[in-house]
């Protein structure tokens, strides 16, 4: 007996019946997997924006409890330059390292034309800053511009660039001339002059009123130190973050460093993708017990409609197994032509996506960003599977409870 003939045959002689349950597990499947994408999208403009927009690297190197020291000697914390040339000696020997960055965060007052505004400042070497940079993709601006003014490199030292919401508080345009002033590691308040060159986004909405960046000379000279409070590193490819992290704890003992992958730097991303987690179980477990519902309807009414075939291939020799076989593998082909569906509709509405490219400003940004639905092959094939296995097994039940009528009463059935 061809089997999968006589399913389809089944499936046909219903048609409608059948099409509102294809269509059920198609939409499932196709919401399922475009929330999945968001939620991918997500994930993706976290990590792009903490590794490369704000600058972080994929690991960083500190002093042992560095990160949250708020005291009054912070020189104790900072990395010395013999240390850092020891640090960037060990990056540029693995092959996996791209670059190595020392950053010096600063914190201070920006006085314009009389009118001071606190900031938080990082600063790094203009060159290294920008090859970080320059691979962000995430989060680009909606309108492709996401600074004005000049380009701030290694040979304008005392150029630095605003955050919008500092330079709209402070009437600040590129070209203005500011003076610095911070207390140095020593405690002795200094000050320096300095030429806005660039107003530029920055990813962070918190950031937005205060950030400030310059070039790790100028801040240095601020502070009075020749020391970086961290070195970040760049790696070739993100995959190899946890095996290069491993490495360089066995060089820079944990006893006095703190070598810290970028997903526990970004505490954000470890919290959001938890959430997100929960709320895609969650919408799965909806889908699949609505789909499995649709199913089990659709089946239970075939097996009373077609009791008494039952009875008649039960009297030729097909034995109970048999049957529920038979609309095992019907529900089966609901499913997988119902995922099949829900995968073209998927894959065309993150085209369509992709071809309108929506706007719209995430919580934690200061900026409008395009979005997109990504196309997640694991989570697409593994709702496929689940789908078809799920269709499946709602078959069993109403099929075994006709494969264990006896014969005569299938055939007697009105």
């Amino acid at each position: 007996m061809n089997w999968i003939s006589l399913a389809l045959r089944n499936l046909l002689r219903n048609a409608r019946r059948s099409i509102t349950t294809i269509a059920a597990v198609a939409l499932g499947y196709a919401a399922t997997n475009i929330f999945a994408g968001f939620a991918g999208y997500m994930f993706t403009s976290i990590k792009d924006a903490h590794i490369y927009e704000q600058i972080n690297g994929h690991l960083q190197i500190w002093k042992k409890d560095a990160r949250d020291y708020g005291g009054s000697d912070p020189e104790k914390y900072l990395i010395t330059a013999e240390e850092f040339a020891e640090i960037q000696e060990a990056a540029e020997t693995d092959d996996r390292v791209e670059l190595s960055a020392g950053m010096l965060e600063v914190k201070g007052n920006l006085d314009y034309d009389g009118n001071p505004g606190f900031f938080f400042g990082q600063a790094m070497t203009p060159s290294k800053k920008d090859r970080i940079f320059s691979r962000s993709t995430a989060l680009k601006s909606a309108d492709g511009t996401g600074k004005e003014g000049q380009e701030i490199t290694d040979e304008t030292p005392f150029a630095i660039s605003v955050a919008p919401g500092m330079a709209e508080n402070l009437g600040l345009e590129p070209g203005a001339d500011v003076i610095l002033m911070a207390p140095s590691i020593q405690g002795q308040m200094n000050a320096i002059d300095a030429q806005v060159f660039q107003v530029a986004d920055v990813a962070s909405e918190a950031l937005n009123n205060r950030y400030v960046y310059l070039p790790l000379e100028l801040a240095q000279t601020l502070y009075d130190t020749e020391g970086v409070s961290c070195v970040r590193i760049l790696l070739h490819k993100d995959e190899d973050t946890d095996a290069v992290v491993a490495a360089m704890r066995e060089k820079f003992p944990e006893a006095e460093w703190d070598v810290i992958p970028w997903y526990e730097v970004s505490r954000l991303y470890l919290r959001t993708k938890r959430m997100f987690d929960i709320i895609f179980g969650l919408v799965f477990a909806i889908i699949a017990t609505i789909v499995i519902m649709s199913v089990l309807n659709t089946i239970g009414m075939a097996v009373v409609e077609r009791t008494r075939e039952i009875g008649t291939l039960r009297a030729i020799g097909l034995k109970r197994p048999g049957v529920v076989r038979l609309f095992g593998i019907e529900s089966m082909f609901l499913g997988i032509i119902g995922a099949l569906t829900g995968l073209i509709f998927t894959v065309g509405f993150s085209l369509l996506i992709k071809g309108l490219k929506p706007t719209w400003e995430p919580p934690v940004t200061a900026r409008e960003i395009v979005w997109e639905i990504k196309i997640l092959p694991e989570y697409l094939l593994l709702t496929f599977v689940l789908l078809v296995v799920f269709t499946a097994l709602a078959a069993i039940a109403p099929a075994r409870r006709a494969a264990h009528q006896s014969i005569v009463q299938s055939l007697g059935h009105v």
